[in-house]
């Protein structure tokens, strides 16, 4: 066969493939078009397609999803939301999603698990078919384990933690005598939050070891990054090209395992022959007693576990890391930075003054101005523009009131950044105010400890505040993240000067999430 005949065969080839995609898309178009769920979504209000709808609006709004999702949930919340009704947010290359208004909270939480489903969101976004540990997302009771044992166990992990914040800054925030000195924030406030949060996760001698903390650093950043992708690409083609996007997750687990397995199996045999040994308060000892009562070799086996602990350094290291930058960023570039940093110093002085000058739980829990300022930049920087996402599974659909009924297979959903920003829920809702949330709580009663302290809270969800969720489903580990959040900031105010070069970095926008741009950068310098 010449050339030319290999060449138009291959031509030949291309076109035909080219033509069955074109008529296989087209064909899904019209058959979608007519689904029950098709008839649903052309009933609803929707944002992004402009006033005057053009040729190919959802389109174009689905593309514009990919960096304008906020304008859309702020247009969608000035105009509906406050008057109580729904709206549809497209999503680039994926099913839109139904927004709720701040009103149907409520009776969207209140419905039980078989009517609407987290867990399937939570598969879909991360991928879990296709990234890896599908099983582990089947049944994480490793999620159950930090729900039930790491909150109860915090006052004994608080010095630990506080002990390897200290080490981690030592370590990443490298000082040039008094001379400022730049680092990028993101990267260095997630090196930092690994290693003290492995801590409690992995024990002392992982949470140490600079390969294994880069390991399950990048298996997260991986997952992450390789779900976004397979999210975007059509169903049918994720099979074929999913292995080829997510081969890097494979090698960060083996790796992983190659470090951990060994004092993983140390572990284990101890449990089973009994032999008294050191005491290990961490949530690596908490999973493998949970897996020997179990009484299941596979999920005693070494490797699984190690997979369970670096899934759980996935869900935890990366938001807590987020809000931490984001802290940061929002605090040292107010125009009441100054007025912030001495107010945050004063409060941290006076509470360890107070308390002999060590670090425990208790003095955590009376770090109010320092709590306040994490939380109003969960506010103003939420992780999530949408959240509480649900699927509805119930046959019949949900009835939320108020004629609106939600039919089986649509993702509901709450607009987070339009309630955040509602001057109904906060006054002067566009201004960063770190102590908005303290004055309230630093009111002292007769025994001179202060009056209510959780109301206003971190961890204290609320109609108006869901960057946590909210109901019975809501973070479980937002207690923990909360004190190592705490302990890392007290440390950065009261030993270091801070500032930002220029106005604060902009975040990023991509579909529903906001994140600190990785080129960010901060200058430190010692305390003067």
């Amino acid at each position: 066969m010449t050339t030319m005949e290999v060449n138009t065969s291959t031509s030949t080839i291309l076109l035909a493939a080219s033509s069955a995609l074109v008529l296989y898309a087209i064909a899904s178009v019209v058959i979608a078009s007519f689904s029950s769920e098709a008839r649903f979504w052309r009933k609803q209000e929707w944002v992004g397609m402009g006033q005057q709808k053009r040729w190919l609006a959802g389109f174009w709004a689905r593309v514009h999803s990919l960096k304008g999702t906020r304008a859309m949930v702020h247009d969608g919340y000035s105009r509906l939301s406050k008057e109580g009704k729904p709206f549809s947010l497209p999503q680039f290359n994926d099913t839109p999603l139904l927004l709720l208004p701040p009103n149907k909270i409520k009776d969207l939480i209140a419905k039980p698990d078989d009517e609407i489903n987290l867990l399937m969101v939570l598969r879909e976004t991360l991928a879990t078919k296709y990234t890896g540990d599908n099983d582990l997302a089947e049944d994480p009771f490793h999620l159950d384990v930090v729900r039930h044992q790491l909150t109860r166990k915090l006052p004994l992990v608080t010095k630990a933690v506080h002990d390897e914040l200290v080490l981690g800054f030592e370590d990443q925030w490298k000082l040039n005598g008094d001379a400022w000195t730049t680092v990028p924030a993101m990267k260095t406030c997630m090196n930092i939050i690994s290693r003290a949060a492995n801590r409690v996760f992995s024990g002392e001698q992982l949470c140490r070891d600079q390969a294994f903390l880069d390991h399950t650093r990048e298996y997260g950043n991986g997952v992450f990054r390789n779900a976004a992708i397979i999210n975007m690409l059509p169903r049918w083609l994720r099979p074929f090209l999913a292995p080829l996007v997510t081969y890097s997750n494979g090698s960060h687990v083996r790796d992983c395992q190659r470090i951990a397995n060994p004092i993983i199996e140390e572990r284990i045999e101890r449990l089973r022959t009994g032999v008294k040994g050191e005491q290990n308060t961490d949530a690596l000892q908490w999973v493998i007693e949970e897996a020997y009562k179990r009484n299941d070799p596979a999920e005693l086996d070494a490797g699984k576990i190690c997979r369970r602990l670096v899934r759980l350094n996935m869900v935890a290291i990366h938001t807590t890391s987020i809000t931490i930058t984001n802290t940061l960023l929002d605090l040292y570039s107010s125009p009441r930075t100054e007025e912030f940093v001495e107010g945050l110093r004063e409060e941290v002085s006076r509470v360890l003054a107070a308390n002999g000058g060590k670090w425990t739980k208790a003095i955590v829990n009376d770090l109010v101005r320092i709590d306040s300022t994490i939380k109003e930049s969960i506010r103003c920087s939420s992780l999530g523009i949408v959240g509480l996402t649900r699927m509805v599974t119930s046959p019949d659909g949900i009835d939320l009131g108020d004629g609106i009924h939600v039919p089986s297979g649509v993702r509901v959903a709450a607009p987070i950044a339009g309630i955040h920003r509602d001057p109904r829920n906060y006054a002067n809702p566009d201004e960063y105010d770190a102590f908005r949330f303290s004055p309230s709580r630093e009111v002292l009663g007769e025994n001179g400890q202060i009056l209510d302290k959780r109301a206003q809270g971190i961890v204290t969800t609320s109609d108006a505040f869901l960057t946590f969720g909210h109901g019975k489903h809501a973070c479980p580990g937002r207690f923990f993240a909360s004190q190592e959040m705490k302990l890392m900031l007290a440390h950065i105010v009261m030993n270091y000067d801070v500032k930002i070069a220029g106005c604060r970095p902009k975040n990023w926008d991509v579909k529903g999430a906001c994140v600190p741009s990785p080129r960010a950068k901060i200058m430190i310098r010692p305390r003067q």
